[in-house]
């Protein structure tokens, strides 16, 4: 785990590490009790594709979406068991 906190100018500083490994751009999102960076890809589509790329092709949409909201219930779940 990494800590950080802001400078007179209310910036935050990310270790090399991080920014290496998730980019200079976030989207901040305030949550009960905390705040969550999301990184921004650069090139979004791209981006898009190459996550497209690990999913089997023999998956049909509604298989997809199926995982999808069973993969989102549990880190909801796992979040609020916190």
């Amino acid at each position: 785990m990494t800590y950080t906190s802001v400078d007179e100018k209310a910036r935050i500083c990310l270790t090399k590490e991080i920014v290496d490994k998730y980019g200079k751009r976030f989207v901040i999102v305030p949550a009960k009790g905390e705040i969550i960076l999301i990184p921004v890809s650069d090139d979004p589509i791209k981006a898009l594709q190459e996550e497209g790329k690990k999913i089997p092709a023999h998956l049909t949409i509604a298989e997809i979406k199926r995982m999808a909201r069973q993969a989102a219930k549990k880190e909801i779940y796992e979040e609020l068991a916190k």
